[in-house]
């Protein structure tokens, strides 16, 4: 069967309810016709220049993305911006786009819940954007160590390296302010893209030590991970469509 938009964003809603997101947040169809056919799909993490260059030489009619674009009102497209010359330029190349943004972070098997799987955490648990899960005991700098390791990403850390960690707790991206909801479900660590400095203060002042991994690297995990997933739907639905992970790495 040929996909359209619209199908296979009932497929993105299926993986990642857009019910979830955020009240704030700018998910769905955001831009295209949504009767157009789909046969080839790029997802990444943004959409950028180069992103969309890499979606015109696939021949793509989509870019699923994590985060959205308008995610602000915009008052003027135009030429001027980076987002308005992407979007016009998308829109002469009649290419789609998608977001599955804090939706994508809450769900199932989403963001957070790859996030901690990535770093070998079991028995992963939670609620909204907030997963803990289990890790072997150890100290917190061979924690952070091990995250930087694995993520492949240059990390701050906020704590003493010597404390003793045995269940981390995450909130991908900007979620540092969620500290306090994983230590309620037994979190003694905590993993985030970003941190703000007094919200390090608090959680040092409250025996959590954090780990700030890097918004981008905290998130790239899922694209992958989204990949494989929408390709899995599309081939038991036999819609003939074919997904690709974009091979832009910009950030990292």
């Amino acid at each position: 069967m040929k996909c359209t938009v619209t199908d296979l964003a009932s497929i993105v809603n299926e993986i990642a309810p857009f019910e979830l997101a955020e009240e704030w947040d700018n998910v769905g169809i955001l831009q295209g016709y949504r009767n157009a056919e789909v046969s080839h799909i790029l997802v990444a993490l943004d959409i950028t220049e180069e992103v969309l260059e890499e979606a015109i030489q696939k021949e793509c009619q989509c870019i699923v993305t994590h985060h959205p674009f308008m995610f602000r009102p915009i008052q003027r497209l135009t030429d001027e911006t980076r987002e308005g010359r992407i979007m016009l330029k998308m829109a002469a190349a009649q290419i789609a786009h998608i977001a599955a943004h804090t939706n994508l972070d809450a769900a199932p098997g989403g963001v957070n819940d790859t996030l901690l799987e990535t770093i070998g955490a079991r028995n992963i648990r939670g609620e909204g954007c907030i997963r803990v899960g289990d890790i072997p005991e150890m100290s917190f700098g061979v924690l952070a160590d091990h995250v930087r390791d694995v993520l492949k990403a240059q990390i701050r850390t906020y704590g003493e390296r010597e404390k003793r960690c045995h269940v981390i707790g995450c909130c991908s991206g900007a979620g540092s302010d969620e500290y306090k909801e994983a230590m309620k479900l037994g979190a003694d660590c905590f993993l985030t893209g970003e941190v703000r400095h007094n919200i390090a203060l608090d959680a040092l002042h409250d025996g959590c030590p954090m780990i700030e991994g890097g918004h981008y690297e905290t998130e790239r995990i899922i694209c992958p991970v989204l990949t494989g997933a929408l390709q899995k739907r599309l081939d038991e639905l036999e819609y003939q469509a074919t997904v690709y992970c974009s091979d832009c790495n910009l950030l990292g």
